[in-house]
């Protein structure tokens, strides 16, 4: 699972988010929202609705854009949109840029090194106050070893 800590289950998880957010939470937005959160390859809509159909056969393509959407739009997800290519979705929603390797489309969380602030790695204007932050890094990823 991508975003669950100590021994808390994907429906617990994606319970305690959906109520946080005030979205009630259907048999359709779980199966979507499950389906995020056991990703960490960053799927477009299309793959999420491959593998939501393994929790809930008979879910449209169109109702999984539509909870992806409701759930991006809530925080609950991030929505992630790329120069040239679909939206791809996130379930880590602590800080962090995306690394992405244009040659095979793999994209990768990459988080600040600790103790250091957004406001230390950009020259910003005096005064001017971080509200999130929202990055890509283009380059390679290298392949990982056997």
């Amino acid at each position: 699972m991508a975003t669950a800590t100590h021994d808390i289950t994907e429906k617990d998880l994606a319970g305690k988010l959906m109520r946080r957010s005030g979205l009630r939470l259907t048999r359709q937005r779980r199966a979507v929202l499950e389906t995020v959160l056991h990703s960490a390859d960053h799927p477009s809509a299309a793959v999420i609705y491959k593998r939501a159909l393994k929790r809930l056969p008979g879910i449209s393509l169109a109702t999984v854009y539509n909870c992806l959407e409701a759930l991006a739009e809530k925080r609950i997800i991030n929505q992630l949109n790329f120069d040239n290519g679909a939206s791809r979705f996130c379930p880590n929603l602590v800080e962090h840029v995306h690394l992405l390797d244009d040659a095979s489309n793999r994209v990768l969380d990459v988080h600040l090194k600790p103790g250091v602030c957004v406001e230390d790695v950009f020259d910003l204007p005096v005064g001017v106050r971080v509200e999130r932050l929202e990055a890509c890094l283009h380059g390679s990823i290298p392949n990982k070893k056997p």
